[in-house]
């Protein structure tokens, strides 16, 4: 019987028709036509990065050219009958020989066996139908070589199928295969014993492993699939199925392949949205992802939802700890002996080479596909050795030094950009389907399980804080008391104020918000003292209702929840959380204002609201500075740089020192503490790669660098600390003297512990009740007369500014206007539209259109990497000024501007500034 593990035919495309390429690959491997490999090698080079070819060049190949090109990944070459004896050192598997003279049967004996695949052209497939079997019969070597046939005078789909049926490939130009004609070839060796005359289809996922389901095929189908490269198929009893057309849980065709019995079709595809089974949340009818598969799949639901501070974010988040660990990974799989520690090393290896994969976007299809490609080389790599590859990686990491001209600004663009287009998708989701939508994205990433509860009550709050010991009940009640005394005291410094104005009176009222959502981080690393710091905090400003989303919220989390006076606790975290805040879902209500540190998610979502929202700040990795003179202790001091490194791989610990001795001293007991500290992995990492020591001549140049860079947090371990704390001018929290451990900020001596971090200390505040009031202001005017010249002034300032509405509505105002005639006739219709009460629109709206965000965005990075120059360039472009006009005005050139206005309009500005 004829061979027919093979595709039945091979679509034949030339260098102008590579835009074919992706519909014609849905059947299988492709033969590419070409001038010369040499002329042509770019080209070639970028189709066979992506797809499966079989080139065909038109002028003969030298040995070094077909090397070449079968080492970039081409399946097989075609070789004249004629050149074959030249490329005698390349494997004769990967050479498709084009016989010279089919016709001649005689000259059969000259042609070369052994091949993996021998090109036929016939005038007429039906003529010569005998003889190409006679001659498969001879040189198919029992099927290890493939016959392919090219004919001018094809009939598709008759020939196509008797070819198939001797064993034979069809070779079909891309021209012949325009409209269904693809599909009509495709199909014409299928057959079926069902009576509908379907096809039995297994669907397959495109990475390789997973069998979806099964579903049916039919001509029509398949003609669809093709013209759409979509997962369609047949059901049996509803006609023609597109698979995700109305739920949008679609399926991009990657190939349809048949096997040997054509009866039996396999579809593989790369599924979108929900799975291809019926069962919510399933991807696989039969069994389901396991190995280095179901690795990815966790791996990828983790760059969205790993916990702040869990191990794995550490890997997403520092490049030099996957280093090392990849590097230990593959030594100690180095020096693995039985097979279950071979086992268990490679294991460790895959997980650390997986991070690193998903951390790049790159899938196990992606590095299979590198593998394959490697498999078809010829040539091999020599497989030399870098031995001094390890020792050059493996360097013992303390705190490197700097000079004061060395030192790098800490200002770090807190929001993600693919975490931020991550969350904006999560926050128009929840915004557009509220609970349903909250809860799918909690259960999608971990947050809760199926079926468990989204909100904790007061009463489910109070439980867990009545099962906690009477000692961690009293840590928690103690904390939260003097978080509470410290914000009120702030609270008290914010205070109604008047001021009398000519006329009348203008002041102000302090007002909290309404409604609050505090997040605090959860998971492996949750955070009572963030719950505390946010909802004590709130409570004591005055807020009404608070709020609390933890993810995944622990006994002891709950219970600050409780002790903080919350109303609610929403067990959810990253974006998902944030939108419901911001939009409120079910239970949890619309927030005024939203605060707390999260992770890249978090932030991303916040920066996203806010406008929307008040927030209190955008957050990234922590920070402290430590300056410490002789009189302090080396081992308090690289603990406290410690206690900064163990939060985040990403965190900065720096020391100022104005002695290099103490300087030594810290660094050897920066060692001497990691190589006990358990939390040694990710403090050694931070320290390593972004934490450094700084010798200082004076005080002022350490006040200096601290005002350079504007610390989250700032240690005085000196002599004189109180009087150098009078030269700091720009931190986040100050903590004074030897024994104010920045750590007792943390754990709520009182101030807040959520404070602004990459130098953002310049322009922001930490949270404080200040972050949830409001200073609303306000103006009465009792007599008009003595505050005519006030009006007269707005009525000539809208008129400068254009503003004739405003003009007019202050003219109203003045004394000598006579409203007598100023009512005219009532409007039918009216001008205003009437609404009922509860039809009033909210006024809610987002302030920042996308698409001016995107552009803001790009002229942002402009400026910020080209400065001076990018500024000029955009200023000029978008009419700003003109060429060559000044930029910049500086005090003088604005003294003149004014100077020039008639005294009317300098006297109008005058007294309004005043």
């Amino acid at each position: 019987m004829p061979d027919r593990s093979i595709q039945s035919l091979l679509p034949s495309v030339t260098l102008d028709e590579t835009a074919e390429i992706p519909r014609l690959s849905l059947v299988g491997d492709l033969l590419v036509q070409c001038a010369s490999l040499k002329q042509n090698s770019e080209a070639l080079q970028s189709i066979l990065k992506e797809y499966a070819v079989c080139v065909q060049p038109e002028q003969p190949a030298t040995p070094e050219e077909a090397l070449a090109i079968l080492n970039k990944g081409a399946t097989k070459l075609v070789v004249k009958q004629s050149n074959v004896a030249e490329l005698s050192e390349l494997p004769p598997s990967r050479l498709c020989v084009e016989i010279s003279s089919f016709e001649d049967k005689d000259s059969w004996s000259s042609i070369p066996t052994g091949f993996g695949s021998y090109l036929v052209s016939v005038k007429s497939v039906t003529d010569n139908m005998d003889q190409l079997r006679e001659f498969v019969a001879q040189f198919s070597n029992k099927g290890s070589s493939q016959v392919m046939v090219r004919s001018g005078s094809l009939n598709i789909p008759d020939d196509v199928a008797s070819l198939d049926a001797a064993g034979i490939q069809t070779i079909l130009d891309a021209k012949s295969l325009q409209g269904d004609m693809l599909a009509k070839a495709f199909c014409a060796p299928l057959s079926t014993d069902r009576p509908d005359g379907y096809f039995s289809t297994v669907v397959a996922d495109y990475r390789g492993e997973a069998v979806l389901g099964l579903a049916f095929s039919s001509h029509e189908s398949i003609a669809e699939a093709i013209k759409r490269q979509r997962g369609v198929y047949q059901s049996r009893r509803r006609g023609l199925w597109i698979k995700g057309e109305t739920s949008n849980n679609h399926q991009d065709l990657i190939k349809i392949s048949v096997d040997c019995d054509r009866d039996l079709l396999v579809f593989t595809v790369k599924q979108h949205g929900q799975g291809f089974c019926h069962r919510p949340y399933a991807n696989t009818c039969i069994g389901g992802e396991k190995g280095l598969r179901a690795l990815q799949s966790t791996l990828e639901q983790r760059m969205e939802n790993a916990p702040a501070g869990s191990y794995t974010k550490r890997l997403f988040d520092d490049e030099a700890m996957l280093k090392s660990k990849l590097i230990e990974e593959a030594i100690e799989l180095s020096e693995a002996k039985t097979k279950e520690e071979v086992a268990a090393e490679a294991a460790d290896l895959f997980y650390f080479a997986m991070v690193k994969c998903a951390k790049a976007g790159v899938g196990i299809d992606a590095v299979e596909k590198v593998l394959d490609q490697r498999g078809l080389k010829v040539s091999r790599r020599p497989g030399l050795t870098k031995p001094e590859f390890i020792k050059a990686h493996l360097a013992s990491p303390y705190l490197k030094r700097l000079s004061p001209s060395e030192i790098p600004a800490i200002h770090r663009d807190p929001v993600d950009p693919k975490a931020r287009e991550i969350a904006e998708s999560i926050l128009e989701d929840v915004k557009d389907r509220g609970e349903l939508a909250l809860r799918e994205h909690a259960v999608r990433l971990g947050d809760v399980k199926e079926g468990a509860p989204l909100v904790l009550t007061v009463e489910e709050l109070k439980e867990k804080f009545d099962g906690l010991p009477s000692k961690t009940q009293g840590v928690l009640t103690r904390t939260a008391e003097r978080i509470r005394a410290f914000a009120q005291a702030q609270r008290d410094t914010a205070k109604d104020c008047d001021l009398p104005v000519v006329g009348g009176v203008a002041g102000q009222s302090i007002a909290p918000v309404e409604v609050a959502g505090c997040y605090a981080p959860g998971g492996r690393y949750p955070l009572p003292s963030s719950v505390l710091m946010g909802a004590v905090t709130a409570r004591v400003a005055g807020v009404k209702t608070v709020w609390v989303a933890s993810p995944k919220p622990d006994a002891v989390v709950c219970a600050a929840a409780y002790v903080a006076g919350v109303d609610g606790l929403l067990a959810a975290g990253g974006a998902q959380a944030i939108a419901a805040f911001a939009f409120g879902a079910g239970p949890v209500p619309v927030c005024d204002a939203i605060v707390g540190p999260g992770n890249k998610f978090v932030t991303a979502a916040k920066s996203l609201v806010a406008g929307s929202v008040a927030i209190d700040m955008l957050a990234g990795p922590s920070e402290c500075l430590v300056v410490a003179d002789d009189t302090a202790n080396p081992a308090v001091v690289a603990s406290d740089l410690l206690a900064q490194a163990e939060h985040d791989v990403a965190a900065r610990a720096i020391l100022v020192s104005p002695s290099e001795d103490m300087i030594k001293k810290v660094d050897a007991e920066v060692g001497a503490q990691l190589s006990k500290l358990p939390t040694a992995e990710t403090a050694k990492v931070a320290i390593e790669k972004n934490s450094f020591a700084v010798l200082v001549s004076s005080n002022e140049e350490a006040a200096d660098i601290v005002n350079r860079l504007a610390p989250e947090h700032l240690e005085l371990h000196t002599a004189d600390a109180e009087k150098l704390s009078e030269l700091m001018e720009h931190y986040g929290a100050l903590f004074v003297g030897h024994n104010s451990a920045e750590v007792l900020g943390d754990y709520g001596a009182g101030p807040n512990h959520t404070l602004p971090t990459g130098g953002t200390a310049r322009s922001y505040g930490g949270l404080s009740v200040h972050t949830f009031l409001r200073a609303r202001t306000y103006l009465r005017i009792d007599d008009v007369k003595a505050a005519q010249e006030m009006v007269q002034d707005a009525v000539d300032l809208a008129l400068l500014e254009g503003l004739h509405g405003h003009s007019r509505s202050a003219t109203l105002r003045l004394p000598s206007t006579d409203l007598s005639n100023t009512s005219p006739p009532y409007s039918d219709p009216p001008v205003l539209k009437r609404l009922q009460a509860n039809d009033i629109p909210c006024l809610h709206r987002d302030p920042v259109d996308r698409k001016a965000r995107e552009i803001a965005e790009s002229i942002l990075m402009d400026v910020k990497a080209r400065g001076e120059t990018a500024l000029q360039e955009h200023s000029i472009r978008l009419g700003d000024i003109k060429e060559g006009a000044k930029l910049v005005l500086r005090p003088s050139d604005l003294k003149l501007k004014f100077e020039s206005l008639s005294p009317k309009d300098q006297g109008i500005l005058t007294r309004t500034a005043e």
